[in-house]
């Protein structure tokens, strides 16, 4: 593994999502003041709408770059050139696609959402500006998996955050002094479809074997293994988007688009949490793709166990700062108190994103093992779960019901993807495995519990005081999880990585 790639992606990847966290926030702000609670609702409606159209991607680009890394580690020019071509017309035919089934559902978009306050007509604009963006960025994005591939990164987050800021600030500026949103995210669509080009510039100039080699085709071995693993890695990318993106249609069906507006605000928090935590695994998974082509089940196993205890270190900060203070955060910080949301539905919305942090190290291993198989009942399962169990319980419990049927799902994808990883894969005993991940929610709830207990000794509803319980909410798990683990073999395998930061490699 390339340590210095490893950290530079990382930290432009983190880079990245703490701008989109900034400018996210600063963004949802002025349009829940300014424009209403109803329009952000509205927004996260039409966007999982479009994400459940997006499923016509098939997930090619998820068994192109599982392919890529081997590709890669052999130099082989000819085979990256092929696959990136197929990659190009797949991508083009699914623009095509996602356009033609977009345009079929523009007459019917506004049943998607209880609206009071804005007209069909509106709906409709937003909607196919949304989706215009979403139909463009295929044929001009598809370049970007290489450069992940190649543990170049970030670049690509370099140019995330760029088209964020641009983005970002369009909302704002258009929402504060003109209250129109619609010319904010043409704006965004814009500086995206700029910044596309650039990417694709580079990608030309970075790999000039692929000018060269435009024709070149896959050999046909590939191409049967390509669409062996498309056949399961759709059906999962299918069930994936109805696992995350039913919640916000069935509460806007069940209950109110109003009620999907304030799901959206607490969902913002908890997704920005969830979004830099998966930018930290997916800095990653390029290397630890590279290092699994050895198919080494020791090796394997050590770098799961380290990779777990890591994203526990950054998970329990996080769950401690987003039971404490998620809150407090909304109601003196971010907008007032008349945008609180049940206790309930807050503890499980925190919950879910806990358990999608703790889950994306058996997640990595699971995307770069190529068990997309194993993957596609997996996805089948939680999706079924998730729809089953929201729909039977939105009526009597709302948006808890709703939730309980999420946690559950991402309960599931973890129990799943230990025995299928340790049964299928590595073939070893995953009981000391199981046994962390118990040591580690054991200490969530205390560190939890002991930061819950001292920030409500101190807190006030000012600003200073709220940054002092950010420091206890850091300083207690911390402190906790530094002392326990100081002699053990995770935190001084993890030392030593960062130690030996200046070295070309490592070999872990």
């Amino acid at each position: 593994m390339k340590i210095k790639s490893l950290f530079k992606n990382s930290f432009f990847s983190l880079l990245s999502q703490l701008i989109l966290l900034l400018f996210g926030f600063l963004s949802q702000r002025a349009m829940n003041l300014y424009l209403g609670t109803e329009l952000v609702g509205m927004n996260g409606v039409i966007s999982n709408v479009i994400a459940m159209l997006s499923v016509t991607e098939l997930g090619i680009s998820t068994a192109i770059v599982y392919h890529l890394y081997s590709a890669l580690v052999n130099k082989d020019e000819q085979e990256i050139a092929a696959l990136m071509n197929l990659y190009r017309k797949a991508y083009y035919m699914f623009a095509v696609i996602l356009a033609v089934l977009g345009l079929m559902i523009t007459p019917f978009v506004h049943l998607f959402m209880k609206n009071e306050s804005y007209s069909i007509g509106y709906v409709r604009v937003l909607y196919l500006l949304w989706l215009f963006r979403t139909v463009i960025s295929y044929p001009l994005s598809y370049k970007k998996s290489l450069l992940i591939a190649d543990q170049n990164e970030y670049i690509v987050s370099i140019v995330t955050i760029l088209t964020n800021i641009i983005g970002y600030s369009a909302i704002i500026l258009f929402a504060t002094f003109t209250r129109e949103y619609l010319p904010a995210l043409a704006a965004g669509i814009i500086g995206d479809t700029v910044l596309n080009l650039w990417v694709n510039h580079y990608v030309d100039c970075k790999y000039p074997f692929l000018v060269k080699m435009k024709k070149e085709k896959p050999k046909q071995e590939l191409v049967s293994k390509l669409f062996n693993d498309l056949k399961n890695v759709f059906v999962s990318k299918l069930c994936m988007n109805l696992l995350n993106g039913t919640d916000n249609l069935i509460i806007s069906g069940f209950i109110n688009i109003t009620t999907v507006g304030i799901f959206s605000n607490y969902g913002l928090i908890t997704r920005s949490v969830s979004n830099i935590i998966r930018a930290l695994a997916s800095s990653i998974q390029p290397g630890i793709g590279n290092m699994f082509v050895e198919s080494d089940s020791e090796k394997n196993y050590r770098v799961l166990r380290q990779m777990t205890f890591l994203f526990f270190l950054i998970v329990a900060v996080a769950a401690c700062g987003l039971y404490v203070l998620i809150d407090p955060f909304v109601e003196d910080i971010w907008l007032s108190a008349d945008f609180l949301w049940d206790p309930a539905s807050v503890f499980l919305s925190v919950t879910a994103c806990v358990l999608l942090g703790i889950g994306q190290p058996i997640t990595v291993v699971m995307d770069v093992s190529g068990l997309f198989n194993r993957e596609r009942t997996l996805s089948i399962i939680t999706a079924v779960v998730n729809l089953v169990v929201s729909l039977a319980l939105v009526i009597p419990f709302g948006t808890v019901g709703v939730l309980l049927g999420t946690c559950l799902a991402y309960m599931i994808q973890i129990i799943y993807r230990i025995v299928v990883f340790f049964g299928e894969y590595i073939k070893m005993d995953a009981k000391r495995y199981v046994f962390d991940l118990l040591e580690y929610t054991i200490l969530f709830v205390v560190e939890v519990w002991l930061s819950k207990f001292a920030v409500g000794l101190m807190y006030s509803h000012s600003f200073l005081s709220f940054l002092g319980a950010v420091g206890i909410c850091v300083v207690i798990p911390m402190g906790i999880n530094v002392t326990l683990f100081y002699k053990s073999s995770r935190f001084k395998s993890l030392t030593q990585i960062f130690s030996t930061v200046n070295k070309k490699k490592i070999i872990l």
